[in-house]
């Protein structure tokens, strides 16, 4: 539904876009605020409408039920404040196996006659992320507490998941511009944590991750939790691309 170069947070669908999702059987969309242009269109169509949060809410326990409402910044990052909402649960490999197996169900229900289909890919996707999950791992325990700064916080879970400690991120929310305190911030931790490398996004603006690159002698990476350039062909590959990113600027 969302160009591959716009960002989910501020994309907003035209009236053509409304016309053809109004013929849609069905609507998958991530929820938490993150399509909040796409909800407040169809939310209240419960017949074709469905949120990637609310099939996945009944089955996490309490304390990451919690995060998937209310994000959690990490210390020391003090000019950061807690958002309402962190939306990017597909950056989590255990919680993709979570949904899928929960979209099945919602998908079989819907179109039996798929049901068969429905079951065996979801299977495979499963059986994917979970190689993947021993796969990294394995990487992982190569390093000795490793910790990064994103562009912004939509690696949330995903380094949650790995023991990854996130020390700050460069916008406080997307498109927001860090202030030349924030900025200054910033710039004590990459000296009192020794970061390597910055990383940035293909859908937001470079100047501040340059900033910071040109004045600490970063390096420059990048990080594509929507895997804009379509390279990745499924979820696993998506989140090894960005692990493998990742690693480099360890």
């Amino acid at each position: 539904i969302i160009p591959s170069n716009a960002s989910p947070h501020t994309w907003s669908p035209g009236p053509a876009d409304l016309k053809n999702f109004s013929s849609a059987s069905f609507i998958l969309a991530n929820g938490l605020g993150l399509e909040a242009n796409l909800e407040k269109n169809f939310a209240e169509r419960k017949d074709i409408y469905v949120e990637a949060a609310t099939l996945l809410k009944d089955i996490i326990p309490l304390p990451e039920r919690k995060l998937l409402a209310e994000e959690e910044v990490p210390e020391p990052v003090e000019h950061q404040h807690q958002h309402a909402q962190n939306p990017h649960l597909w950056t989590s490999p255990s919680l993709m196996i979570r949904l899928i197996g929960f979209l099945e169900k919602e998908l079989s229900t819907r179109f039996p006659n798929s049901s068969f289909v429905f079951k065996h890919n979801a299977q495979q996707m499963q059986q994917e992320l979970q190689n993947l999950i021993d796969k990294i791992k394995t990487e992982r325990a190569q390093y000795k507490n490793p910790a990064i700064i994103t562009y912004h916080n939509a690696f949330h879970y995903f380094l949650q998941e790995f023991d990854i400690e996130e020390l700050g991120f460069v916008q406080e929310s997307p498109g927001k511009e860090p202030t030349p305190k924030e900025l200054a911030l910033l710039g004590n931790i990459i000296k009192e944590h020794n970061v390597q490398a910055i990383f940035l996004e293909p859908q937001m603006d470079r100047k501040a991750g340059e900033t910071l690159s040109k004045e600490f002698n970063l390096k420059l990476l990048t990080l594509d939790p929507l895997g804009s350039d379509g390279k990745a062909q499924t979820i696993a590959e998506l989140i090894d691309s960005n692990w493998q990113k990742m690693k480099a600027g360890f």
